[in-house]
């Protein structure tokens, strides 16, 4: 099922890629919401409504204030749209403004482990989309228990657990890692003290089924920590239209609360976002 994309998130990067779009050539708003979908289509190899698909009253009210503000015009006597100077410059604008430092990735986890500081070292953590076991190894590196899963589902990530296990050798730790899928995690209810992420959130077919199991996984007052794609202009500038099968923060908080998470923060690291979310 296809959904329509809203949202204050969205409407950011809408703003600037309309003036990207229509630096190229003149179109009508069909044809940019078209050719927005059409350039995210790549989105559908790693989940099936990946695709960005722009609501059509978002794209009015864009244009409306685009247009407003002399970005953009009519282009003569056709329903299609051009590009003003003024819309040149200030694309060139919004480029600079929204220029990332490399390392939000790694910023965020630091943020993660800070956030744990006076947490008991016997603190069981699951790692949900371990992959080869980045963060997994970082919190066993900090003496905590950790096990990381991982469904190995992409043909990039098939072998990712094994090269996983072969790491944690190499290093010290309490980590096991085993291939799975939170969803079907045959784990009892209650069994973890933090449930954490990384950049694994936005290619889970049904992120809604996997919050479900991780808020059934954690124990009461438990924490879940994600980190994924900001949803924007700055995580398009790096990520391209991959960073748009990450939740926004208004999709994160809608789900968050709808499975009985409270405690909800945010925090912006380049282009990369992390969650915190707290059991009830």
């Amino acid at each position: 099922m296809q959904c329509t994309r809203i949202g204050p998130s969205i409407r950011e990067f809408i703003r600037y890629y309309v003036l990207v779009l229509l630096a190229e050539e003149n179109r009508t708003k069909r044809e940019l919401i078209a050719e927005i979908r059409e350039r995210s289509s790549r989105n559908r190899s790693y989940r099936s409504n990946g695709i960005l698909w722009i609501a059509s009253s978002e794209m009015e009210n864009v244009l409306s204030d685009l247009s407003d503000r002399g970005f953009i015009e009519p282009a003569g006597r056709s329903d299609k749209w051009t590009i003003t100077w003024h819309g040149r410059r200030a694309r060139r604008r919004i480029e600079r403004d929204n220029q990332c430092e490399a390392g939000g990735k790694d910023h965020a986890s630091d943020k993660i482990i800070s956030l744990l500081d006076g947490a008991p070292c016997s603190s069981y953590i699951l790692d949900v989309g371990t992959g080869q076991g980045y963060l997994a190894l970082k919190l066993a590196n900090k003496d905590f228990r950790v096990l990381g899963i991982d469904s190995c589902s992409f043909d990039y990530s098939s072998d990712s657990i094994e090269k996983a296990k072969q790491q944690s050798r190499a290093e010290s730790g309490n980590v096991e890692f085993r291939q799975a899928d939170v969803r079907h995690f045959d784990e009892p209810d209650h069994t973890f003290d933090y449930v954490v992420s990384s950049q694994a959130m936005h290619c889970m077919e049904n992120q809604r089924e996997s919050l479900q199991a991780i808020y059934r996984l954690l124990k009461a007052g438990g924490k879940f920590f994600c980190i994924d794609y900001l949803v924007g202009t700055k995580g398009f500038l790096v990520h391209g239209s991959h960073c748009f099968l990450a939740g926004s923060r208004e999709q994160w908080t809608e789900m968050l609360v709808e499975y009985g998470f409270s405690n909800i923060r945010m925090y912006e690291f380049g282009s990369y976002l992390l969650v915190e979310a707290e059991k009830q």
